[in-house]
Formats: structure tokens, C-alpha cells, sequence
């Protein structure tokens, strides 16, 4: 549910962007209209046309700036965008919570101040928890994206709460900031380091390119929403999990790899079984990775349930359509392929 404005505000409105090199935030540079943007910006430049850039960081008081900037900035602000995370489910060296908590709580500080609305992004996938060992690295992230929430909704500030799924690149290009989970994914059945996957085939895999996420982000933005929480995600639209696996195959194929379909076994008869022996019998590295993609599966499929999606009430606020979402995987995967110099890959692009 949500609140939205009549009309859109009539002065135009200085929007503060974090996270902005980021998959989202870069994304939504290219979207956002009829607004002032600002970049928060620590490592990463910003090269985008309208938009200013500020040097600063989300993890230090007053967002790593003097305060005179700070207050200068509290002046000129009234909307804030929330993109900056931490989404590295291993980061044992506390900049997850540091980042996803601690900088949460220092944006909220600074949206107080200034009296703006917060557009908090978060993730779809905030209530996942461990299955066993499996996960435990993935819960970690999820909580700080939970806690990162439970500031926002505690703060007072006006604020909208924004879950996109799995992010992939953009519909009609496949170009993304950063490539992502399912990029390793596909990079280890490219390599054949996949030969099982112990999930049941039926199960959805959820994603959305980036440019749909910052349709539906600049959408709520621009129509003034004030309150509310949105889910981002396919839903009941997403792909089966065999489909996303055969669209990855099949273009594997196609830049002349050889390459097996992998088999579908029942989670726990690999957890008892196959697992420990298969896993052991590896080399660390490919264990490694193997490890990592396992831990992707098992954060994004949650024993096959459906996630909630708010695509119908966003689609009233002027969201574009959905495009085939198998088109758009195979788009993201090209152009993956492309980067990591796959001999056929431009043949395919033009294709």
C-alpha cells in the first residue's frame, strides 16, 4: 500500500543519490527526469550528464563531509535515494554492517535533517535465513538489509521502502554496472563446473534487468509517493529454474562450447550424499566457486516460493511493461560473454 500525491510537486526537487556507480544507481542516473541530481560518491566517479557529484561516505557522521558542505547540502536536499550497500554475502571484515547499517542509520540522520523523503532500497530477499551451512554467509546479508530497514521504518522520516529482486543488465543491451550472482552463475556452467544442482527445476529464479528496476524506482520518485513498501520482482512472472539453465546452455552451444545439461537432484539427497563426496573430490578453487554458486541457489530460489511483486501497482504509476524476461537473460548473458571474450559472442550479439 502506498500514499501518492495528486500532483507532482511543482518546484523541481534535488534528489541525493547514493550508491550511485552502483548496479541500481547507475541504472537510475539514466532515468531520473525533471530533477536535481546529486551524487554521493567515496571511491567510484560518476560520469553522467546533469548530475553533480560530491565527494563523501555513507559510513562516516555527516556522510564524510565538513560541516559546512554538510549543512549546505541539508539545505538544498528533499529527496533521497538510498542505493549504496554492501551485497558481498562473504565480507567478514565488518563493512557490511558497517555500510548496510551504520551508513543506513547516518542517510536517515541526514533525510531528518534536511526534511526529505527517504526512498530506501533494500532487497527482496530481506527474510532470508540459513538452510543449515548452506546460506549462513547469505543470512548475514539479508540481516543487515533487515536492520538497514527497521531504522528507516523507526526513524519519523517520510519514507518509501523499495525490494528489487536479482538485478541483471539491461533489457535491450545486457550492460550493467557490475556483473552480479547470476553472472558467476553462468560462468560456471560455461566452464562445466556444474555438473548438478540440487533444486528442484520447477522452482522460480526472480530477476528484473536494471533498467525495469529504475523505471519502477524513478516511477514512485517522480508520482511523489511519500509511504509505502514496494516489491520489486517478477512474481508469478519469473522464469523456472530449467528454463534459465537451458537460455544459459543453449548460448553456451551457440559460442561453440561444449557443454552438458546439468542434472537436478533433490536438495537433501545432495546434502546427505552426493555433496560431501562430490564437493571433497574437488580442487579448492573449483571448490570454491562451485561453493559460491551453491550459495547464490540456495539465497535466491527459497524452497520454490513465489516472491511478492507490487509490478500491478506500479504499473499505475507509469512503469513500462515487462519485457521477456527470457530475452533479457540471454541480452545479460551475451553481453557477459562478450566482456570475458568468448570468441563468438559478437557473431551472436549481431545475430
Amino acid at each position: 500500500m502506498s500514499d501518492v500525491t495528486n500532483a507532482r510537486p511543482r518546484r523541481k526537487r534535488t534528489v541525493l543519490i547514493t550508491g550511485a556507480s552502483g548496479v541500481v544507481g547507475a541504472a537510475l542516473l539514466t532515468r531520473l527526469r525533471d530533477l536535481d541530481v546529486v551524487c554521493l560518491v567515496h571511491r567510484s566517479p560518476v560520469t553522467a550528464p546533469n548530475v553533480r557529484t560530491l565527494r563523501g561516505d555513507i559510513a562516516q557522521d555527516r556522510l564524510g563531509m565538513a560541516a559546512p558542505a554538510y549543512d549546505a547540502l541539508v539545505r538544498q536536499v528533499d529527496t533521497v535515494i538510498h542505493c549504496a550497500a554492501v551485497t558481498d554475502f562473504n565480507r567478514t571484515d565488518g563493512t557490511l554492517e558497517t555500510t548496510n547499517i551504520a551508513g543506513t542509520r547516518n542517510v536517515v540522520e541526514f533525510a531528518a535533517a534536511a526534511g526529505a523523503v527517504l526512498y530506501h532500497v533494500s532487497t527482496a530477499f530481506v527474510h532470508t535465513t540459513a538452510d543449515g551451512e548452506r546460506g549462513r554467509t547469505a543470512a548475514g546479508y539479508a540481516a543487515s538489509k533487515s536492520a538497514g530497514e527497521e531504522l528507516v521504518r523507526a526513524s519519523g522520516v517520510r519514507h518509501v521502502i523499495l525490494r528489487p529482486s536479482v538485478v541483471i543488465g539491461d533489457s535491450d543491451t545486457g550492460a550493467i554496472a557490475a556483473f552480479q550472482g547470476l553472472h558467476h552463475v553462468a560462468a560456471g556452467i560455461f566452464a562445466g563446473m556444474v555438473p548438478m544442482i540440487p533444486f528442484d527445476p520447477s522452482w522460480p529464479i526472480d530477476f528484473l534487468p536494471c533498467d525495469v528496476v529504475a523505471d519502477a524506482i524513478a516511477c514512485v520518485v517522480e508520482n511523489g509517493v511519500t509511504h509505502g513498501e514496494f516489491w520489486i520482482s517478477a512474481g508469478d512472472r519469473a522464469l523456472r529454474l530449467d528454463e534459465g539453465v537451458a537460455i544459459c546452455v543453449d548460448l553456451a552451444r551457440e559460442l561453440g562450447l561444449s557443454v552438458d545439461v546439468p542434472r537436478f537432484v533433490p536438495p537433501e539427497m545432495f546434502d546427505r550424499l552426493i555433496g560431501p563426496v562430490f564437493l571433497e573430490a574437488l580442487p579448492a578453487r573449483i571448490r570454491q566457486s562451485v561453493t559460491r554458486m551453491l550459495e547464490f541457489f540456495t539465497t535466491y530460489l527459497r524452497s520454490g516460493e513465489t516472491k511478492p511483486s507490487s509490478l500491478d501497482e506500479l504499473a499505475g504509476l507509469g512503469m513500462q511493461p515487462l519485457p521477456d524476461l527470457r530475452e533479457s537473460l540471454r541480452t545479460t548473458l551475451l553481453y557477459w560473454a562478450h566482456a570475458k571474450g568468448y570468441p563468438q559472442a559478437d557473431t551472436a550479439r549481431v545475430a
